[in-house]
């Protein structure tokens, strides 16, 4: 695994704490990145001190965009916008160009790392052109949920929701979405702010469980100085190496702001140094044994450009380790969506956002967006309910089965991963089994096993391996429920157009009127979302004879519910394909 180590000065006030921050680096032989403001180009002392280490102990000197509106360089645009993504495109490239030249003069050449909260595609645009040596830049913060936003009492306007959560080649089109190919990609290699718990940031507040010890503390995750999370949770990203061919990573980018004085910590000064100091401890330790590679930037980069190709997917298996739930997710990301599979709803997906329609996206004063630079979801059961927790459920995947009039929702069944298959172009799982009983008394044994593939569709074989009851036939019915968004209000769905193809073929408007259309000998059924440019599609893969239907929904549930369904015997299996297609709406 690789990791990065950066660390950036702060204001005249908090540099005691980037000196210690430093000379615990210095002191463990630890490579460290260190990032500079602009105001911090024109502080003398500071510049001889990063100088004298970078002579000492090579550390990497980059640039950080960030906090303009504290800085002299607000007069240069007259404007007290504070965050580079929210400006104009003429804007950012007065914003670049100026950085870069500053830099130049003082250190003699152009940064190769550089960072910033969200780099939008404007910004990694005029980045490129302005600087073509920058290589590498922190580009997103993994900061997802309605409970981020929430918690910082709507004053924090970073939308970044449905970015990739390892490193990854940003697209032209939309910085936040993995390039396809060479031609595509932006040209600079693209990190994440801060690794991410990846089972909490999903259901909870994952700006507080993050490779950042201070925000662990924030969380109340430790007890003073004792805080083994902030081990595991390395732990944790070091465990992805096993279903990404060798290669994970994570960062730490701890400002000194957190190490004394902060009001974000319940602990004492000396209890939030600790916890810091033992972590970095950690890193050498791990370091020394070879586990782990501690690295520069500009050496990440390198790296990840020689061994992660252009379009590749990347995998999280997520395993709760704060609280003891034993909970299993299971992350996906390539050029074509990203989703996520949660077991606590029976191997549910409740999070997906579709890359494959290519939209762009970017951020800024001047753009369509405005500051809402995230993926939108198709299917999101944190924004949406999910299962069983609106008056008629969210959304969500799930497998319907009835016996003689009773329905079992397998969201209703938790279950965790057997086992996981990677390979080029897919990966499988196999979850462990699920045991389903009716009120007559009669169980049946579920076997689920789910293929994904790169290409953006996913692929469900439902086996029943064992009944309480010979001959017993059951109605099985593979189901999708969504609506997309960026927040968690309902968009307007009347320009979607519900499709269902079999013994009839089935075209309607999506109107809000509850109505539901099905037809025999059922193929297919699909959803198109124009503004997305994408179609999202419930496919019988394996010739069965079934039915398909499409539900239009209703203002008080604003869904559409896409389902294919059969009759299922033990001994006997189905497969059905949810396939996220472009679909060109112009």
């Amino acid at each position: 695994m690789y990791v990065n180590l950066i660390h950036r000065p702060g204001n005249q006030a908090q540099r005691p704490m980037f000196e210690l921050q430093q000379k615990y680096a210095h002191d463990l032989k630890l490579k460290t990145t260190v990032f500079l403001q602009y105001d911090n180009l024109f502080e003398e002392e500071l510049l001889e001190q990063v100088l004298k280490d970078q002579k000492t102990y090579g550390d990497e000197i980059g640039i950080w965009f960030a906090n303009l509106s504290a800085t002299s360089f607000v007069k240069k645009l007259n404007k007290k916008e504070t965050f580079l993504w929210l400006f104009t495109e003429e804007e950012k490239r007065v914003i670049i160009e100026e950085h870069i030249r500053k830099f130049e003069s003082v250190f003699g050449y152009r940064p190769i790392s550089v960072g910033c909260y969200h780099m939008d595609s404007t910004s990694l645009r005029l980045l490129h052109e302005i600087s073509p040596e920058t290589k590498i830049s922190v580009g997103g913060c993994f900061e997802e949920g309605v409970k981020v936003f929430h918690g910082c009492n709507h004053s924090w306007y970073l939308f970044n929701e449905g970015m990739p959560f390892f490193p990854w080649y940003p697209a032209k089109h939309n910085s936040l979405v993995p390039a396809r190919s060479r031609e595509e990609w932006d040209g600079i290699v693209l990190v994440p702010h801060l690794m991410r718990d990846m089972a909490l940031s999903y259901e909870g507040r994952n700006d507080f469980f993050a490779s950042h010890p201070a925000n662990i503390q924030r969380a109340m995750a430790n007890e003073g100085a004792i805080c083994p999370y902030t081990l595991n949770l390395l732990d944790m990203c070091r465990f992805q190496e096993r279903f990404n061919e060798g290669f994970s990573y994570s960062n730490t980018f701890v400002g000194p702001n957190w190490l004394s004085g902060s009001i974000n910590v319940q602990d004492s000064d000396e209890e939030t140094q600790q916890i810091y100091k033992e972590y970095l401890e950690y890193l050498a330790q791990l370091s020394q044994e070879n586990q782990i590679q501690v690295v520069y930037m500009r050496e990440f980069a390198d790296a990840f450009t020689n061994e992660v190709e252009i379009g590749a997917a990347q995998q999280y298996f997520a395993k709760e380790i704060l609280y003891g739930s034993y909970k299993h997710y299971f992350w996906y990301c390539s050029p074509a969506w990203r989703l996520l599979l949660d077991m606590e709803q029976g191997g549910s997906i409740g999070d997906l956002r579709p890359y494959i329609g290519r939209t762009p996206r970017c951020s800024g004063a001047d753009t369509e967006f405005l500051a809402m630079a995230s993926n939108p979801y198709l299917i999101q059961s944190q924004y949406r309910s999910g299962n069983a927790h609106h008056s008629a459920d969210g959304a969500r995947t799930t497998l319907l089965i009835a016996y003689e009039g009773e329905e079992k929702d397998l969201c209703d069944y938790p279950t965790r991963i057997e086992s996981v298959h990677t390979m080029p172009e897919k990966t499988k799982l196999v979850l462990q089994e699920q045991r389903i009983t009716f009120e007559c008394g009669l169980s049946v044994t579920l076997q689920t096993s789910i293929e994904i593939y790169r290409c953006g569709k996913i692929i469900f074989h439902r086996a029943l391996t064992d009944c309480s009851q010979e001959n017993a036939v059951f109605r099985v019915t593979e189901y999708v429920k969504a609506g997309y968004g960026v927040t968690e209000y309902p968009e307007n769905l009347k320009d979607v157009v519900l499709y269902a193809e079999g013994a009839d073929e089935i075209s309607e408007k999506f109107g809000y009127t509850g109505r539901t259309y099905e037809t025999a000998a059922g193929k297919s059924c699909s959803a198109v979302i124009p503004k997305l440019n994408v179609r999202l599609s419930l496919e019988n893969a394996d010739d069965r004879v079934c039915n398909a239907y499409v539900k239009d929904g209703y203002l008080f549930s604003p869904y559409y519910t896409l389902g294919i369904s059969c009759d299922l015997q033990v001994g006997k299996e189905t497969a059905t394909c949810l396939n996220v297609k472009k679909e060109k709406t112009c």
